[in-house]
């Protein structure tokens, strides 16, 4: 399972869980500054203060995508958040 593989090499290479190398790797991404974070409590912004004070290198970025790339088998396209097509709606006409 890639999650465990993304774990290990969080917990590996930098003593962090994955879920701090899952936004940690998107504020690195070149032009991105900040991430949205979909918490619903306060205790659920907890693991935000281990995302601060470190950084990947490009090493990282490619270990992570050989981790994704030999784990992820059928990977879904953009179309997976599109929302579905809608039928032509009716035109009404007022009178």
């Amino acid at each position: 399972m890639r999650q465990n593989k993304l774990d290990a090499f969080a917990r590996e290479n930098f003593g962090k869980r994955v879920i701090h190398l899952a936004v940690r790797w998107l504020l690195d991404q070149p032009g991105v500054g900040i991430t949205l974070w979909g918490a619903r409590h306060p205790e659920q912004l907890a693991p935000v203060k281990e995302v601060i004070g470190w950084s990947l290198k490009k090493s990282d970025f490619a270990a992570i995508d050989a981790i994704l790339s030999e784990s992820i088998q059928n990977p879904a396209g953009p179309e997976f958040m599109a929302p579905p097509a809608r039928a032509a709606s009716p035109v009404f006409c007022q009178q």
